[in-house]
This record gives C-alpha cells, structure tokens and sequence, in this order.
C-alpha cells in the first residue's frame, strides 16, 4: 500500500497549495531563505522538496542557480514549464528525497514548509545525511517547520480554510509518545471530494538540533518566526541553520 505522502499530494491539495501563500509572501520568504543562507548569485542551492517550485523560481530569478527535487510528477512538470517560460536557470528533478545521490554539488540547500518529519526517524536521519553529502564542505542547510512546543500548547483539534475554492477541514490527534500529529484531510470542490490521513514527526528546537548532529551537521542555529527572531516554545514556526564542516 502506498504510504501517505505519495498520494497525498497528488490529489486536490495540489490546488490548495498552489493558492496557499501570495507572490508577495513568497517573495519575501524567498529573500528569508537567500539571507539565511548567506548565498551570493551564482551560488548552486538546492530546494528539497521542491513542490511546485513556490519558492525555487523566485530564488533563481534573484541569481541562484536552482535545483528542485520532489516526489510528486505533477510538481515538477509545472516547475519546469514555469521555469522554460522565464528562461530561469532552474532544474527540477521528479526523485523520492531520501534516495538524492548528490555529492558535494551545492553550495546551500533548504527544506521549507513543515517538509520534514513524513518518515519514520531513522529515514528522517538518512535524509539528513543525504542532503549533508549533497552539500560542498562549509555549505549551509536551512530547515523550516511548525514548532511542536507551540503546538503542544495550542492544539487546534478542528480547523477549516478555503483556498483556491477547494474547502479544507482538517481534524487533528497528538501522540505524546510518537511526538506525531495525525491528522484527517477532508477535500472538496463542487462535487470533488478526498479523504486523506497523514502522520507527521513534530520537532521542537531541541530535537531539531539534535538530529542534525547526529546527521553531521555542525553550528546549529535556531530561529522563531513569524516574526523573525529568538526561537521560544510561544514561536508558531521554526527555522533551524546548520553547516556542513569544512574539514
């Protein structure tokens, strides 16, 4: 049986993500990841995943040199027609995330929009380390997510948005032990209707920085946001900015 994140996205979600966030937000979470990574134009950085390249194209248009991985074909079919159209120097590649063999191409890589966290903790890890061999020595890796001390503290078991006319409702179980949120995805557009259950590993500062190292990775950095500043368990999101060693 498929698990849940190869058919998720395949389905009405798609839509709901493409009308999720603005150009305008985009924009500027794009200049979030370019500053945080401390990349110049010309700087070769990979997105992963990429989804529909939300957040790839603005980057390359800025100057970057592009790389986008995701699982989903849809994704990355209109990634790549948006990219031809602009003539951006952007790539994108259909690839499962824990299974990229890249090997010290980059000079920066990020992973954006809660993105992490879909597998089970040892292939959480593998991932990690896959995207530490992607990374030249002293590259930086930004990573974004929820922050599971905020959720803890203000679980939302029922929440319902609407976007791109598609109505969402979502209902969500926190398993203390798992530290997993599993939730069930309602979809419905016209006469269109899903179902779909997913599981996700929730991390909190502490975790975060934990599984980097052992990835690896070495001067973590955290960060809370919105707004930009100190990571504290009141911080809806987190950031956290790692480097590969140099030596």
């Amino acid at each position: 049986m498929p698990s849940w994140y190869e058919q998720f996205f395949g389905g009405l979600y798609s839509r709901v993500l493409a009308h999720q966030f603005d150009d305008a937000t985009s924009l500027k979470q794009a200049r979030l990841v370019k500053r945080l990574l401390k990349v110049r134009q010309g700087a070769r950085v990979l997105d992963i995943p990429c989804g529909q390249g939300r957040l790839t194209l603005p980057l390359a248009r800025m100057g970057l040199e592009m790389t986008g991985v995701d699982l989903t074909p849809s994704y990355v079919r209109k990634a790549r027609r948006l990219a031809r159209r602009e003539g951006l120097a952007a790539r994108f590649l259909c690839r499962d995330m824990r299974r990229i063999d890249f090997d010290g191409e980059f000079d920066a890589a990020f992973n954006w929009f809660s993105s992490f966290g879909y597998f089970s903790d040892a292939d959480d890890l593998a991932f990690l380390k896959r995207v530490l061999a992607a990374l030249r020595p002293g590259g930086r890796f930004a990573i974004e997510m929820i922050n599971k001390s905020f959720v803890v503290a203000h679980l939302r078991r029922t929440h319902r948005h609407v976007f791109g006319g598609v109505d969402v409702c979502v209902r969500n179980r926190w398993d203390a032990h798992t530290s997993r949120m599993v939730s069930l995805w309602t979809f419905r557009r016209g006469k269109a209707a899903e179902r779909h259950r997913t599981c996700n590993r929730l991390y909190n500062g502490h975790d975060m920085r934990g599984v980097l190292r052992q990835a690896g990775f070495r001067d973590v950095a955290l960060v809370g946001w919105p707004p930009v500043g100190r990571l504290t368990r009141h911080s809806r999101r987190l950031i956290a900015v790692a480097r590969r060693p140099a030596g």
